[in-house]
């Protein structure tokens, strides 16, 4: 068992990266005497290692860093069909990845991720740490115990404790989290803006998902949505906004998701593929920038709401490669600074990213490992 002394180490090494012993006294506030015997601990349990000595005036420092083989863990996403489920190590690198059928029915669902998490378990190469646990995200609400599915539309899911059964089925700890949480938990844990006490991040996908880590914790609310503006009003217009799959009307999700885009698109008679539909505005096609430049507009202003709501140093948009550079990220990125308040000395940076459907999984595995380098309170 590890105590809350091991967790501080790892929490600062992973967070921090590569500490020399005299460092983590200093951070931590204990002696070297204190360190050094956490440290040996951490060491006959190859947890940690020592990298080559670094040499400077007096005696030379020994950076230590958290081992990737130290331990395996299993990332589900069931954001989107096919679900993924990626196995990775502890500094996030996939090791193996499969893809399966996203099943609506509870029973069905559970079963064959058991199943698929047996098969990714018995090809655990030998050089890597035993499996410690299994993440998984998906687009819905999330009990604050982190094993109950409250609700979610996409599968038609309502008070499913899905954690508790995928645990009884594999053998191994399970924890929940919505799809958008789990993501911005990987970056934090992995990502550019690792270390970073606050920022957001948003997907552009069928849906469109948003989380926050604020003082360096995950933003949760009192119900599980804080910050999550894909159900927030955009259209003022109300009897023209379109109808919303929550029940209400114009929604921001109704307006900038690729599922509204490729609607609008459809009514027009233009290609709904983001690369042709994105083409054809770069040509000039007045129906194709009309529908990118709406729905990239209203994106940067609910963009704009989000930073004047919570100031982070950062919002990541995750979005089609297509989109990014076209029509949609040029409105999305000048609406946005349009309706920021600027202040003196400080400023947030909007940050495009790629979607990559394999980040959901990443960040599912990645609330694994926060349990086994922070212990319980590390979220």
């Amino acid at each position: 068992m590890l105590s809350s002394g091991h967790y501080q180490i790892l929490s600062i090494l992973s967070r921090k990266g590569a500490k020399s012993r005299s460092e983590l006294a200093a951070e931590l506030g204990l002696s070297k005497a204190g360190i050094s015997a956490l440290v040996r601990d951490l060491l006959e349990k190859h947890i940690l290692s020592e990298q080559e000595p670094v040499h400077g005036a007096g005696r030379p420092s020994v950076p230590l860093v958290v081992r990737a083989n130290a331990a395996s863990f299993i990332g589900i996403s069931l954001q989107d069909d096919p679900a993924v489920v990626v196995l990775t190590d502890l500094h996030g690198t996939t090791l193996n990845r499969v893809e399966l059928p996203r099943l609506a029915e509870p029973e069905a669902c559970i079963a064959l991720l058991a199943s698929t998490v047996k098969t990714v378990r018995s090809a655990l190469p030998r050089d890597r740490g035993k499996l410690s646990g299994i993440g998984l995200a998906l687009p819905g609400f999330v009990a604050r115990d982190r094993q109950t599915c409250l609700t979610c539309t996409a599968l038609g899911w309502r008070n499913i404790n899905i954690g508790a059964a995928l645990a009884e089925r594999t053998g191994l700890p399970v924890w929940v989290e919505n799809d958008a949480k789990a993501l911005i938990l990987g970056e934090q844990l992995f990502g550019p803006l690792k270390g970073s006490p606050d920022f957001s991040m948003i997907f552009v996908s069928h849906g469109i998902g948003c989380a926050h880590i604020v003082n360096g914790r995950l933003l949760w609310g009192n119900a599980g949505g804080a910050g999550e503006i894909s159900h927030a009003p955009i259209t003022v217009d109300m009897p023209q906004a379109l109808p919303c799959r929550c029940g209400n009307r114009g929604c921001l999700e109704t307006v900038a998701s690729l599922l509204a885009i490729g609607n609008a698109a459809r009514l027009a008679n233009l290609p709904t593929n983001m690369q042709d539909l994105t083409r054809l505005a770069a040509e000039g096609r007045a129906e194709a920038v009309s529908i990118l430049h709406r729905a990239g507009s209203a994106m940067g202003i609910a963009t704009a709401q989000l930073i004047q709501m919570l100031d982070p140093s950062h919002v990541v948009v995750m979005l089609d490669p297509a989109l990014k550079d076209g029509v949609y990220g040029h409105a999305l990125q000048y609406e946005a600074e349009s309706h920021i308040l600027h202040r003196t000395n400080a400023c947030t940076m909007i940050n495009f990213r790629d979607f990559a459907p394999d980040s959901f999984a990443r960040g599912a595995a990645s609330l694994a490992m926060r349990y086994f380098i922070f212990g319980h309170g590390g979220i």
